[in-house]
């Protein structure tokens, strides 16, 4: 991952990495010189420069009658983003209470396109206990590469366990080696069964159904009947399924 996508995810807009970075290599610029190593316009680079210092990542100082912008180091924003995840973290309990379930019907969204995917996975980040999935592991690499990274920081939580059931593949099989452990289990259905062209998750009340073969969308339901039904269709697929041959060669 390039350092304009770590950027982008923190929530820094394409003209706004350009602008940051540019002053990274400069030092210290005017509006003008910042717009030129960065290839933006003046009165865009002014206003993106606005941005940048109402973000604390750009400071200014007046020399006479010019201007001169200064990038805040890069550990600024590591702080940054640690003031707002203590901030958020003790906002979220009143958050949570706020959380009010109004009946019992199903609640059924859907997400569409490649970017959008992604989004569809991020509240197991917040659960805990058993997560389960059923998935076509070259699938799940070209389109969830962000949730895989995410998802490998949350492995290491001891209040969060999944097993996985993977299409017979060389893909599942290197995955496996670099994932495996106490809280993570794989194990490859039949090969009668493979491809497995779409990827489920369970987890809670949740089931999320990816299709990314044709066209790049996910169902997101959310039933505790759903759920059940695809638990118990897990648990069978899960007995007739064994762990990956790591030793193979892929």
């Amino acid at each position: 991952m390039d350092s304009s996508q770590v950027l982008q995810n923190i929530g820094l807009e394409e003209k706004e990495i350009a602008v940051y970075t540019a002053l990274l290599e400069l030092g210290e610029a005017t509006v003008l010189s910042a717009a030129k190593k960065s290839g933006i316009k003046r009165p865009t680079a002014y206003l993106v420069l606005n941005s940048l210092e109402s973000k604390g990542l750009v400071s200014r100082v007046a020399r006479g009658s010019r201007t001169f912008f200064t990038p805040q180091h890069p550990k600024k924003i590591v702080t940054e983003a640690e003031l707002r995840l203590t901030e958020l973290r003790q906002f979220v309990p009143q958050l949570e209470a706020m959380m009010v379930q109004k009946d019992h019907r199903p609640r059924v969204m859907m997400y569409e396109g490649k970017d959008a995917l992604d989004k569809a996975y991020d509240e197991y980040f917040v659960a805990k206990g058993e997560i389960l999935f059923m998935s076509n592991m070259d699938l799940v690499h070209e389109i969830f590469a962000r949730t895989l990274q995410k998802f490998d920081y949350l492995s290491t939580s001891p209040e969060v366990s999944t097993r996985e059931l993977a299409d017979d593949s060389p893909t599942t099989t290197e995955y496996a080696k670099r994932v495996s452990g106490p809280n993570r289990q794989i194990r490859a259905m039949p090969k009668e069964f493979s491809p497995f062209a779409t990827d489920i998750g369970i987890f809670g009340k949740t089931t999320l159904i990816t299709s990314g073969k044709k066209e790049y969308f996910t169902v997101k339901i959310e039933s505790e009947e759903i759920a059940s039904a695809f638990r118990a269709m897990f648990e069978a697929m899960w007995q007739i399924s064994k762990e990956p041959a790591l030793s193979r060669d892929s």
